[in-house]
Parts: structure tokens; C-alpha cells; sequence
């Protein structure tokens, strides 16, 4: 999408909550005791990062678009601002730092294929024990499947994504539905996945 269809994106998000994939993992984190570092990758507008930030984590937000960055700092309170650092940038360019956390919504389909082998061992080398990683990936069925710029996995592809990981949840969902540029075949794997602790 351009600028400009990002923009009409996020003001046709409204001020919704953050997606209930990220409040089962963080209860997951609660129930530990744990609270600590976050990489959200494609932060769009911030709702899950103001979520994060408001319970205690420090967050990096990277999204490449300067908007959707901007906005995020606006929605997030002065007293949480010292937790927060942005960066303006295609996911798969920086470097991640280690993370308790990477939380990717509806964001890692948009990385180009030939991008998303190093992404993907950069996420997974970026996390601690007990880490997670929260987020979808997008299936061959999906209706932007075509699309030579985007990642998409077939079933078992997406799950040997999270070898050597524990997987917490992995929901395939397949249905009709809306996106932002009008109907859609939506085919989308919802994942969380933990670093074991050894």
C-alpha cells in the first residue's frame, strides 16, 4: 500500500483494542511473574505497543511507515514515553535486539520472500528463554497469495516455522471476509510460540 492508503488504514481502525492473540500471551507472562523487553514489528499506529507499555514492558516499535510511528507516540502517555523507542524502518532491515517478546500482528505476510529466511532467524535468535513469539502468518489459500511481495506457508511450512519451539497456540483460520482494500479470502495462522527455558 502507499502513504496515503496507510493513512486511510489507520483512521479506519478507529481507537479498537489490541488484538486478543497479544492478551493471551501476556497473561501467559503474567502467570510467570514476567515482565520485560518488546520488539513490536509493524507497530502501525501502536495500539498493542500502548498495551505493552501500560503493562510495564519497554517496547522498540519499528514500522516503516513515519505515520503510523507518529501516531504511535501521540497515543502513548508521557509517563510510559521513557519505555518506548521507535524506529522507522522495513521490518527485515534492523538489527533486533535480544526481546522477551516479539509481537508481530498481521505484519511478517508483508515481509518479501526473499527477505524472510534472515528475518525469521533474526527473530528467533533475538529471543531470551522463555521468550515468545506472537503473530500471524499468512497461508497459501489467502486470497494475496499472488502477490509476488508477500510471504505466504502452506500448513505444515508454517508450522516448521516454530521448530524447536513450544507451541503455545496455533490456530488456522479460513474464511470470506473484509480487509481495508475490500473482500477478501483470508487464510491465517495465529500463533504464539515459546523458546523453551534450556
Amino acid at each position: 500500500m502507499s502513504s496515503g492508503d496507510w493513512t486511510g488504514y489507520y483512521d479506519g481502525q478507529g481507537d479498537r483494542e489490541p488484538r486478543d492473540l497479544l492478551l493471551q500471551a501476556l497473561r501467559s507472562f503474567e502467570a510467570e511473574g514476567r515482565v520485560g523487553v518488546a520488539v513490536d514489528l509493524g507497530a502501525g499506529q501502536g495500539f498493542e505497543t500502548a498495551e505493552l507499555l501500560r503493562r510495564g514492558w519497554e517496547v522498540l516499535a519499528i514500522d516503516a511507515q513515519e505515520e503510523g510511528i507518529r501516531r504511535l507516540r501521540e497515543r502513548v502517555p508521557d509517563e510510559h514515553a521513557d519505555r518506548l523507542r521507535t524506529l522507522v524502518s522495513p521490518m527485515q532491515v534492523p538489527e533486533l535486539p535480544r526481546a522477551d517478546l516479539v509481537h508481530a500482528s498481521f505484519s511478517l505476510p508483508f515481509c518479501p520472500p526473499q527477505a524472510f529466511p534472515d528475518l525469521w532467524e533474526r527473530i528467533r535468535s533475538a529471543l531470551t528463554p522463555g521468550g515468545r513469539i506472537v503473530g500471524e502468518l499468512f497461508g497459501d489459500r489467502d486470497s494475496w497469495a499472488s502477490d509476488p511481495d508477500m510471504t505466504f506457508h502452506d500448513a505444515s511450512a508454517a508450522r516448521a516455522r516454530f521448530d524447536g519451539l513450544e507451541l503455545e497456540s496455533f490456530v488456522e483460520e479460513e474464511e470470506d471476509g473484509e480487509a481495508f482494500s475490500g473482500p477478501k479470502h483470508w487464510h491465517v495462522f495465529h500463533v504464539i510460540a515459546r523458546r523453551p527455558l534450556r
